[in-house]
């Protein structure tokens, strides 16, 4: 055999000539060439000598030949016979190469590897590329199992590549990270390194969990639940948090350009490469974010598509209770304080992974903690009319209901003080203390005053110690006390007293959110006052006493017009009125009573004699029937419906000095559906995610158009979810979670409702919703 020669870039494109190359397989040939040399200098870095000239020119010739029958074939004997010997070995095999051990790697396994990364004529990895081969020529189910293998072992080898180099193979392709940032609006949306923020070593951890927010940076920054999240998981050992938010659409599409996949603030790690990813349901129309965060991240969007090398998806919060229209998407919800369940569930984990358990068997141990609900174990049964019938468990040892973990003590729950201070402008950028968890007045729409039962009160000693330590390791200059009905604390006025003066002597704002008209404390107001003013809000919710009755708010015009007559005497210029349209029951004449309400406030404001300008916000938000309520049984408005009450309204609130809004009633539609949806309602939000819908709770992203379309093509009718009244036996999708409340009470309530009677305050003896089977209700009958 005569000496072997070595390939130039002249000599490939004049085989290019010779053999008709097209240009779109050359373009393929040079991107598979760059993407293995690339990976084989990194490797070089690292001790390895690897001939470049080889792979590069091996790699830009190794199709030459594609048009032709066995091309690899050919191009090898035509390369052989010109003297290239080492070239013609590496095109030779490309085609059907298996990998071996690191430890004889070959320029062959760096080209027939880049070749194995490469889509057309550029670098997609590994997972793009074959899901790339397996659709090209249609769905073969033999050539999709070949394929499925073949990635299987090009993975492995990649596996051991990356523990070489330290880093992902992907990750040597794509731009920095500072190339995106320097182009997008608001790139400390992405940056993290804010105040506070905890950073970890990864090879001190043994499990990382990437907290995942479905909305902007601005919007979950402003998420008190993220900051005790992100506090309680870090002070455990060798486990992690870091945090992930959905990018804005300037970001999106760079990401989408660049393939650079989501990724976390802290560390900058990759979603896929963390071993949990766990989104926070606060509200149904973000559902969309999550499937594109999923998509971004390089994550399979259904459960049941992913492997042993994705990270488990979880989720929680407040929509988690009707968990069924994400069950597709969700290894794993957890139902209730995150406090109570996350921590005993983030250390099963860490011990499951160290001891190398499949995700199968991860899931069946994690069922078996208080608020885990697999979905994947349970399958529900319909009947002709799409009503679901029961859920049968596929798996013998999942609970037959799973009951939510509950906090029973506030005082002894982790609360953070070094929260994180964003570096940019959020929605709440303040101190935040959370006063009490729960509500005992009993609103029959509100599904927080049901699901997040009984009442636990911090003590006032506690409070005060976060509020100082909050002020002082955040530098914040606003205060906000939380919870569902701030004044409703047992010693309300002393705290409130008492944290005013602290702020006073420190120019800081106090803020006391969700004040109720029948309990306001207007001893505090004057000496909030004294220092700063700003509008007062209060919400009515309903126009006329009827129907507060029904809704079982529990306050009277009287409670109301008393409360603005003290607050304009101490000098307030706005009034804010919240109201809710479409409740059960409501008429006309319920709606001529919000009117009549704006209107006597203009008038009071008349009669004081204190002149100067004056104004009425009536804000309207739709009636969404919610589970785990006394109102899940009733039906919506249609959207038509809304809007003609809308309408209505506008015409009867052309009073001087009152602005009105309302919210818009197609998105009140949408969310009814996945409010009280199933798991069939998978099926329409994945079409949505197709569709480009995401940030649907934005009223400038929401595409009205595009979710008619969506529903009025859906194979179920979507009214079925909205509608309809369902009969006081139906079984619910969401029965299978067990909130604490009874749904016999709740079906009490419902019926009082209909009959417009009232329930007392919790606080005023137990009305029997049944929680107190399972934990102390603290404040039942304390005020008897």
């Amino acid at each position: 055999m005569s000496e072997s020669r070595r390939l130039t870039e002249k000599d490939c494109f004049e085989y290019f000539r010779k053999y008709k190359t097209p240009p779109h397989v050359i373009a393929h040939c040079e991107a598979v060439s760059k993407t293995a040399v690339r990976i084989a200098e990194e490797l070089n870095r690292h001790g390895y000598d690897l001939d470049i000239g080889l792979i590069r020119y091996a790699g830009l010739i190794h199709d030459v030949a594609r048009l032709q029958e066995h091309h690899e074939q050919v191009a090898a004997d035509m390369l052989e016979a010109d003297g290239f010997y080492d070239e013609a070995a590496i095109v030779r095999v490309h085609m059907f190469y298996k990998f071996g051990d690191i430890s004889q790697i070959s320029e062959t396994d760096l080209v027939c590897l880049g070749d194995r990364l490469v889509r057309e004529d550029e670098y997609v990895g590994l997972d793009k590329r074959v899901d790339y081969l397996i659709h090209k020529k249609g769905k073969n189910p033999e050539r999709t199992r070949h394929l499925l293998a073949a990635r299987e072992m090009t993975r492995g080898y990649m596996d051991q590549i990356e523990a070489v180099i330290g880093r992902t193979v992907d990750s040597l392709f794509r731009p920095p990270l500072d190339y995106l940032l320097k182009q997008v609006e608001k790139p400390a949306r992405y940056i993290g390194n804010e105040v506070n923020v905890v950073v970890k070593d990864p090879a001190e951890t043994e499990l990382r969990f990437a907290f995942a927010f479905p909305d902007m940076y601005e919007i979950g920054m402003s998420y008190m639940g993220l900051q005790i999240i992100y506090n309680l998981v870090n002070k455990m050992e060798k486990i992690c948090c870091e945090r992930v938010f959905a990018p804005a659409p300037d970001m999106e599409a760079l990401m989408r350009r660049e393939n650079y996949p989501l990724f976390t603030l802290e560390t900058k790690t990759l979603c896929r490469e963390m071993d949990l990813l766990g989104f926070t349901l606060q509200y149904e129309m973000s559902f969309t974010n999550i499937l594109n965060m999923l998509e971004l991240s390089e994550i399979p969007l259904r459960s049941d598509e992913r492997s042993e090398r994705d990270p488990l998806v979880i989720a929680g919060g407040p929509c988690a209770f009707n968990p069924e229209p994400l069950a597709d998407f969700i290894d794993l919800f957890l139902i209730g304080d995150g406090e109570e369940a996350l921590p005993e569930f983030l250390e099963l984990i860490r011990v499951c992974r160290k001891q190398g358990l499949s995700r199968e068997e991860t899931l069946k141990r994690a069922a078996g903690l208080s608020g885990v609900y697999v979905p994947s174990f349970y399958e529900p049964v319909y009947d002709a009319s799409g009503v679901v019938l029961e859920y049968k468990k596929k798996w013998y040892g999942a609970p037959d209901r799973v009951r939510k973990a509950i906090v029973s003590d506030l005082n002894h729950a982790e609360y953070p003080v070094n929260n994180i201070v964003p570096l940019i402008e959020t929605v709440h950028d303040r101190a935040v203390v959370e006063t009490f968890r729960g509500c005992t007045r009993g609103c029959r729409f509100c599904q927080a005053g049901m699901i997040y039962r009984p009442v636990r009160e911090r003590s006032r000693e506690n409070i005060l110690r976060i509020a100082a330590e909050q002020l002082k390791r955040t530098g914040h200059d606003e205060l906000a006390l939380l919870s569902l009905s701030t004044s409703d604390y047992s010693d309300f006025e002393g705290l409130a007293m008492e944290l005013t003066e602290y702020c006073r002597e420190r120019n800081v704002s106090l803020s006391l959110p969700s004040l109720r008209l029948d309990s306001f404390s207007f001893q505090v107001l004057e000496e909030i006052q004294k220092y700063k003013k700003s509008g007062l809000t209060f919400a009515p919710e309903a126009g006329t006493q009827r129907l507060r009755d029904v809704i079982n708010k529990g306050i009277t015009e009287e409670d109301i017009y008393s409360a603005v007559e003290q607050a304009i005497e101490l000098g307030w210029r706005h009034v804010k009125l919240y109201f809710m349209i479409g409740l059960p029951s409501e008429t006309d004449a319920d709606l001529d009573g919000i009117a009549e309400i704006a209107k006597n406030i203009i008038n009071i404001h008349k009669r004081s004699g204190r002149g100067g300008r004056f104004s009425v916000t009536v804000s309207i938000s739709n009636f969404v029937p919610k589970a785990h309520t006394p109102f899940q049984w009733f039906p919506q408005n249609s959207t038509e419906e809304f809007k003609r009450k809308h309408d209505y309204l506008t015409e009867r609130l052309r009073i001087k000095g009152v602005t009105y809004n309302y919210h818009d009633d197609a998105v009140s539609t949408c969310e009814a559906v996945f409010a009280r949806g199933d798991r069939r309602c998978g099926q329409l939000l994945l079409n949505a995610h197709r569709a480009g819908c995401r940030f649907d709770g934005w009223s400038e992203y929401f595409d009205r158009d595009k979710w008619n379309e969506l529903l009025q093509n859906w194979e179920v009718d979507y009214r079925f979810y909205t509608e309809r009244e369902r009969s006081c036996d139906e079984v619910f999708p969401w029965d299978v979670i067990d909130s604490g409340v009874t749904k016999d009470f709740l079906l009490r309530e419902n019926r009082k409702a209909e009959q417009a009677m009232t329930t007392a305050d919790c606080r005023s003896g137990c009305s029997g919703c049944g929680v107190n089977q399972y934990t102390y209700c603290s404040q039942e009958g304390s005020h008897v």
